[in-house]
C-alpha cells in the first residue's frame, strides 16, 4: 500500500487554527496598501479603516468555497503536461537563489543569465523536476526587468512550466505577455504554462505591488501560490501552532482577494517555514519545526480544498557537507509524507541564499528516493511470489528467473542515475570521488550536449520584442 500522509493536527486541532484565522480577519485584519484592493473589498463587504481592512467571516467562507483542488499545467507551447493535485507530487528547481558557488569552494559569485539558460536546459534532462521554478537573480540584465529577462532565457531554453515570483504588478504584466506569446492563450483559468509566486509582509500586511499583482494575475485566470514567510519569534509567534495560525491569516486573505477578482482562479497554498535562530540572529529553514510545518501546511490546504507548496529538500548549511545531507533530506521527506501537492527549491541551500547546477542533480536524484519511500510497496499475488519461491526452492537463484526480468524496469527498485553502490576496492579504482564530483561530471555533459528544447524563431522573436518594450519603458 501507499504510505499514510503524515498528520501533526487532529481535525479537532485543524478547526481550531481555521476559527482563529477567521477571528482575526474579522476582528483585527490586515494593513494594505492598496486602494485599488481596498476598494474592492469594501465593495464586496469588507470593512476599511483607514488602510486596516476586516473580512467578514461570511466573505471568507463565500470565497473559499471557490477553490479548486486541481491545476492542470501546460508545457511552454501550450501543451497539457501534467496536473497539481491529484495525490502525485510534483517538483521544482530553484527558486530566487542570489549567488552561484564556484566548484563548491564555498565561495560564492552573483548570478549572470548564462547561469539561467544553464540551468533551463538541465531541467530538460530531469524527470524529477517537473517545473523550472526561476533559481537565480542574474546581476547582468537591466534590474526593473531582470526577472522579465529571467523567464524569457527559461522559456528559450527549456519547455518545461515556469514558477516565478514577482512583487510587481509591472513585471507580472510583461511575464503574462510572455506566456500569452508563448502558449497562444489569452487565459490561463483551466491551462496554465506559469505559476506566480506572491506573498504577503508578515505579520498582516499587504504591500501595494503584492496586492495589485494577484489582482492582474487573477484576471487573466493564472495559478498564484501564496507565500507568507512569518518567521517564529521575529513576525510571527514563537510557537510553532501560532506561527501557523498566522501564516493561514494570510492565506484565506490572499484566496478571498483572487476570488473577488476572478472566481476559480487555481491558487496553492504555499509556505517557506522560518524560523529565527536567537543565538545567531539569522533565519533558518532545516531544522525539525520548520519540517512539522511543513505537514501541517499541507493539512491545512486540502482542509480548504487547495492544493499544497512546501519547500524542499532544504538546508542552512552553506556548503556540500553532512549537515546539508540530513537537512535536505529531513526538509523533503516531512514535505512528500505530509502529502504536499508541489515542492519547490530543488539545487538550493544556503537558507535558500546559494543555487548549483550539480545540487540539482543530487537533489533530483533524493527526490526520486523519496518519492519512492512515500509510493510504498505494492503487495499482489505477483510481487508476493509464493509459487516463484516455492519452485526454486532452496539454495536457488533468482537472477536470471522470468520474474525478475519482468520487474527490473518497471520502478520497484530505484535505479540511481549519480550514487553509485561501489565496493570500496571498485570506488577506489573509479577515482574515489564524491556524489558531487559526479554531478559536476553529468552537468559538463548535458551543457555540452544539443539543446533539443530551443523555441522556435517565430516565438523567440515575439519574446525579443516584449523585452525590447518593457525594456524602452523603463529606460
Amino acid at each position: 500500500m501507499k504510505l499514510t500522509n503524515w498528520q501533526v493536527f487532529s481535525e479537532k486541532e485543524i478547526k481550531a487554527v481555521n476559527e482563529a484565522s477567521l477571528d482575526i480577519l474579522e476582528k483585527t485584519g490586515l494593513l494594505i496598501e492598496s486602494k485599488t484592493v481596498r476598494d474592492l473589498l469594501v465593495e464586496n463587504g469588507a470593512v476599511c479603516n483607514s488602510e486596516r481592512v476586516t473580512f467578514p467571516r461570511s466573505l471568507v467562507n463565500d470565497c473559499i468555497a471557490k477553490n479548486k483542488k486541481i491545476i492542470q499545467m501546460t508545457d511552454r507551447n501550450g501543451k497539457d503536461a501534467f496536473v497539481i493535485g491529484d495525490g502525485g507530487v510534483r517538483f521544482a528547481g530553484g527558486h530566487n537563489a542570489v549567488f552561484v558557488m564556484k566548484d563548491g569552494t564555498g565561495e560564492r559569485r552573483n548570478a549572470i543569465i548564462k547561469d539561467i539558460e544553464d540551468y533551463a536546459k538541465i531541467c530538460e534532462h530531469l524527470d524529477d523536476i517537473d517545473i523550472a521554478g526561476v533559481p537565480l537573480n542574474p546581476s547582468d540584465v537591466p534590474p526593473k526587468t531582470m526577472l522579465t529577462h529571467t523567464v524569457a532565457a527559461m522559456m528559450r531554453n527549456t519547455k518545461k512550466p515556469v514558477f516565478y515570483s514577482s512583487e510587481s504588478k509591472e513585471v507580472n504584466l510583461s511575464i503574462i505577455e510572455l506566456a500569452k506569446a508563448a502558449t497562444g492563450f489569452d487565459s490561463f483559468k483551466e491551462r496554465s504554462s506559469m505559476i506566480s509566486q506572491l506573498s504577503t509582509t508578515s505579520p498582516l500586511y499587504w504591500e501595494a505591488g503584492a496586492a495589485e499583482s494577484a489582482v492582474e494575475c487573477a484576471k487573466v485566470g493564472m495559478p498564484l501560490a501564496w507565500l507568507p514567510q512569518p518567521i517564529s519569534g521575529l513576525t510571527s509567534p514563537y510557537t510553532v501552532a501560532g506561527n501557523i495560525t498566522l501564516h493561514n491569516t494570510e492565506v484565506l486573505s490572499a484566496a478571498v482577494i483572487t476570488h473577488l477578482v476572478n472566481p476559480g482562479t487555481p491558487q496553492i497554498y504555499g509556505a517557506a517555514w522560518t524560523s529565527y535562530d536567537m543565538r545567531y540572529s539569522n533565519v533558518v529553514i532545516g531544522r525539525p519545526e520548520e519540517a512539522l510545518m511543513r505537514i501541517a501546511g499541507a493539512q491545512m490546504a486540502h482542509y480548504y480544498n487547495m492544493p499544497s507548496h512546501s519547500i524542499g529538500p532544504d538546508a542552512d548549511s552553506n556548503i556540500d557537507d553532512e549537515q546539508l545531507g540530513w537537512e535536505k533530506m529531513m526538509s523533503l521527506l516531512a514535505a512528500i509524507s505530509g502529502g504536499n501537492d508541489l515542492i519547490v527549491n530543488s539545487g538550493m541551500f544556503g537558507t535558500g541564499m546559494t543555487f548549483t547546477n550539480e545540487q540539482l542533480l543530487l537533489d533530483n536524484e533524493m527526490n526520486r528516493f523519496a518519492e519512492r519511500i512515500a509510493a510504498g510497496i505494492e503487495v499482489t499475488e505477483d510481487t508476493i511470489a509464493r509459487d516463484l519461491i516455492s519452485s526454486i526452492g532452496p539454495r536457488g537463484d533468482y537472477l536470471a528467473s522470468d520474474h525478475t526480468l519482468k520487474y527490473l524496469r518497471t520502478g520497484e527498485h530505484v535505479e540511481p542515475s549519480i550514487i553509485k553502490g561501489l565496493n570500496y576496492e571498485n570506488w577506489r579504482s573509479n577515482g574515489s570521488k564524491k556524489c558531487t564530483q559526479l554531478a559536476a561530471e553529468k552537468v559538463s555533459k548535458m551543457l555540452e550536449g544539443e539543446n533539443k528544447a530551443l523555441l522556435k524563431a517565430d516565438v523567440g522573436l515575439k519574446l525579443s520584442q516584449i523585452l525590447t518594450k518593457w525594456d524602452e519603458l523603463y529606460k
